[in-house]
């Protein structure tokens, strides 16, 4: 009896397994793809606007950076070594700045 069940249950198995492996027959039309394509609506292409992010803080900088030169040149008395250090080091970044706007120098791109 219960070698008849593990019969049955091996040939449903097999017959399961062999019902799932078959591939099944496709038959496409002709001329499917074109019919498909002509419902598809035509995209036009986004144009976003050019972000100047950068150029804006580059000039915003500039600016800070002049009245940050001013006041350490108003305050800065006699021959104050961080004083004069910290005119040289904004007057560098001012010129490097200056330069990347003016198209002089263009910093390395990775």
């Amino acid at each position: 009896m219960q070698s008849e069940r593990m019969n049955e249950a091996d040939s449903m198995d097999a017959r399961l397994t062999c019902a799932l492996e078959r591939k099944p027959a496709v038959d496409v039309p002709a001329g499917f793809a074109a019919r498909v394509a002509q419902q598809v609506p035509v995209r036009r292409p986004v144009v976003a606007p050019a972000a100047r992010v950068g150029l804006v803080a580059a000039w915003i900088g500039m600016g800070i950076l002049l009245v940050a030169l001013v006041v350490v040149a108003t305050h800065s008395t006699g021959h104050a070594v961080l004083g004069v250090t910290l005119e040289w080091i904004l007057c560098a970044e001012l010129v490097v700045l200056a330069a990347w706007l003016g198209g002089v120098w263009k910093p390395m791109e990775s």
